[in-house]
């Protein structure tokens, strides 16, 4: 395919183009020919919240979006997040098999570049070898994935897609004729003998809607398809308060307050293995890992009037590791807080024949961090240093079904303008700031007389403000020996340090994002009332100032003549914008339900190169094809499936400097076999029995580049009883 942008000209006329698509687009509304009325199917529709920030169906978004329901959640018993997300296309968990170490990648961006959201609250926790956020999946509701960039939405950090999840709640839980209940739920899995317990109460009364849940999960060591035990020891104890109340039919409140609290025994490094030969990073502590989100909002939708359906949000994050290293005895902090408030507006109208919905809205944001070390003379931590970042946006969003005589047309135009500062004590007068504007045009087409069939394509900008790590680093990155000077003593060479260097001159990464596809739907296909839907999409990023941390690692001059260490030190690390790439992908999801069958079946692959050298870029994977088949049994109240994943083989190539390339990582393809069945017996009011076996025939297998295998052959059982009246 040719090359969608060629520098700063290319990219001027495609912000042209869109301000002209945006404008026939609406020219088209004026326009449009009225259509015949035609009584609604009703259909069960799996709806997208956070593709537009309206409700809409996931088959009609112009791009891809994934959800994740309580029910599948249920179905598959998952210990981690990752677990339940696993077959999504597109996204990926790196980081090794521990929980705390586990890092969401979406089309081959990972870290900042993958916005998430708890409940609308932003999870701005980051570390360089521990996870983005700590979250249990029995909170979770629902789990949007929506994959390729959200800035004019979101604005910073939505550049390789959004990761929102929306908590439990009582209307997730209660039956049509209920008003209150209650559910207690336990389970158990060998790999890493995981138990579980927890507890939620529910209610309905009049206008108040109600639920608290507490839990606590415990493991061990997680025994790997390698045969080795990768060491790891949890201790997890969760609560989510939340309750919502109508004020009026048209006014209502809603706060809530979750908790994830981990006591941890494993490596400093989380995503690390034992066995480096490194005696800090081999070393086990004691990690006190804790995330609280509290959050109030207020929900504004007259009945008798579509101009005002406005939602206000405020929220605050606060998330800490506390690691206690006993051998020193040394404890070091990091914290993150993050503090904002949203407020947006959708209104309803038609504009000549076409039903239109405007949303606008604006929000602020700030994070900030602080780092301890209590064996420094400052207190401080190197690495991890103390500062904050501010953002404000605004956007507009313009969603318009337009009915022609060709088919219906579905526009989506949206613009969004950020600006945000960072500061820092390690750098005083040393600020950084900027603004952005990200504009994005989606479309969609249903041909007339092909309702099953629907055309898409969108041209997005995304960017990433740098973070306070990538700008004010500071501290020791790590040590090399002296090659020269030995101890005797200590039997070992003296260590030089290399260092990091901060850089407050950063610049924003910045996306540009073409993506096409198309989509099927087709109702009573074999049998009455089945449905099957499937979406596929090519996509192709081009990205420019990505954000690297360059590692030089070259001794002073003075390490080799005496007095040797006035100064002597192994090189530098410091952040900089160094990379252009490109980033080009496929991306496919088939779902089928029936009385009797479901499945669902998604393929993914992505290819990335850094345009200056020919490299492979970012954070790729294998090209991936997965399965989800099961049988209902109605007559048993149980349901029989099983996951199949498979992997091709895989290897990323790194520029030599001489016009070759070198293999810098490599990994088998594999293909990962998983059983599991529901059983709700007639005998057991509300008794309902879960039971699974992942990876049934202890595939030895890597994900990703960790130098870890994945969990071995994994026995799991979970029994739940809920009752209400």
């Amino acid at each position: 395919m040719p090359k969608f942008r060629s520098g700063l000209k290319r990219a001027s006329l495609l912000r042209s183009a869109l301000l002209l698509g945006t404008a026939m687009s609406l020219a088209s509304m004026s326009v449009a020919e009225d259509s015949d009325e035609e009584d609604a199917e009703l259909r069960e529709e799996t709806v997208t919240v956070y593709g537009t920030s309206n409700p809409i169906p996931v088959f009609d978004y112009p791009g891809q979006v994934s959800v994740i329901t309580r029910d599948d959640i249920d179905l598959l018993s998952p210990s981690t997040v990752s677990d339940a997300l696993r077959d999504v296309p597109g996204i990926e968990f790196s980081g090794g098999p521990r929980r705390t170490g586990e890092l969401p990648t979406i089309r081959g961006l990972s870290g900042q570049n993958v916005l998430i959201l708890l409940d609308g609250a932003r999870q701005s926790f980051t570390s360089a070898h521990d996870g983005r956020f700590f979250l249990d999946p029995e909170l979770i509701g629902t789990a949007e994935v929506v994959r390729g960039p959200a800035s004019a939405l979101y604005g910073s950090g939505a550049v390789g897609g959004v990761l929102a999840f929306e908590s439990v709640d009582a209307e997730d839980l209660l039956k049509e004729d209920e008003t209150w209940g209650a559910r207690v739920r336990v389970g158990y899995q060998s790999a890493n003998e995981e138990s579980l317990a927890t507890i939620t109460g529910f209610t309905r009364q009049g206008g108040f809607d109600g639920l608290a849940s507490f839990g606590v999960r415990q493991s061990g060591d997680i025994e790997l398809g390698s045969g080795a035990d990768l060491p790891s020891d949890d201790d997890i104890e969760t609560a989510l308060l939340k309750g919502s109340f109508a004020l009026s039919s048209a006014l209502t409140i809603e706060g809530s307050w979750q908790r994830f609290a981990n006591t941890a025994i494993e490596p400093n490094n989380g995503q690390g293995v034992a066995g480096t030969g490194d005696s800090i990073l081999d070393r086990d502590v004691e990690k006190d890992i804790t995330s609280d989100t509290f959050r109030l909002a207020m929900m504004l939708n007259p009945a008798d009037n579509d101009w005002i359906d406005a939602t206000v949000i405020a929220y605050q994050t606060d998330s800490e590791v506390d690691e206690f290293d006993q051998t020193i005895p040394r404890t070091t902090v990091r914290d993150i807080e993050t503090q904002g408030w949203g407020i947006r507006n959708a209104s309803k109208f038609m504009l000549g024949s076409a039903e239109t919905t405007v949303t606008v809205g604006a929000d602020w944001y700030k994070d900030e961090q602080t780092g301890t070390d209590d064996q420094t003379i400052d207190g401080l931590r190197g690495g991890v240093p103390n500062g904050e970042s501010e953002f404000t946006g605004v956007f507009a969003q313009l969603e318009a079904v337009i009915q022609t005589p060709a088919g219906e047309f579905l526009v989506i135009p949206g613009i969004r303008y950020d600006e945000f500062e960072s500061s820092s004590s390690i750098a005083p007068g040393q600020d950084n700031s900027d603004d952005a504007v990200s504009p994005r045009f989606a479309t969609s087409f249903e041909p007339a007389g092909a309702e099953w069939l629907r055309i898409f394509g969108s041209y997005s900008e995304g960017f990433r403000a740098p973070s306070i790590n990538e700008l004010y680093l500071d501290g020791v990155h790590f040590s090399l020996p002296h090659p020269v000077l030995f101890n005797p003593m200590m039997g070992q060479f003296i260590f030089a340090n290399n260092n990091f260097i901060p850089n407050p001159d950063l610049v924003p990464e910045d996306t540009q994002t073409i993506e096409f596809g198309a989509g099927v739907d087709f109702q009573n296909l074999f049998t009455t009332d089945d449905r099957l839907q499937a979406k596929v999409s090519y996509f192709e990023t081009e990205a420019d100032d990505l954000i690297n941390l360059s590692v030089d690692i070259s001794f002073d001059p003075t390490c080799f003549a005496p007095p040797f260490f006035q100064p002597c030190s192994s090189g530098t690390s410091e952040s900089a914008n160094v990379a252009q790439a490109e980033l080009e992908g496929v991306e496919g999801e088939l779902h089928y339900d029936s009385e009797r069958f479901f499945g669902r079946v998604t393929y993914s692959s992505i290819e990335g190169t850094d345009l200056s050298d020919g490299s492979d870029l970012g954070s790729l994977t294998p090209d991936r094809l997965a399965f989800n088949l099961g049988v209902k049994a109605p007559e048993w109240n149980a349901t029989f499936g099983t996951r199949i994943q498979i992997a091709d083989d895989f290897e990323q190539r790194t520029a030599d400097g001489m016009g070759g390339f070198t293999i810098s990582d490599t990994r088998d393809g594999y293909t990962v076999v998983d059983l599991y069945a529901s059983w709700t017996p007639d005998f057991g009011n509300g008794l309902r029995f879960d039971v699974g076996i992942d990876n049934v025939f202890d595939e030895d297998y890597e994900r990703v580049f960790e130098g870890v295998s994945e969990p071995a052959q994994n026995f799991k059982i979970a029994a739940s009883w809920q009752f209400g009246r």
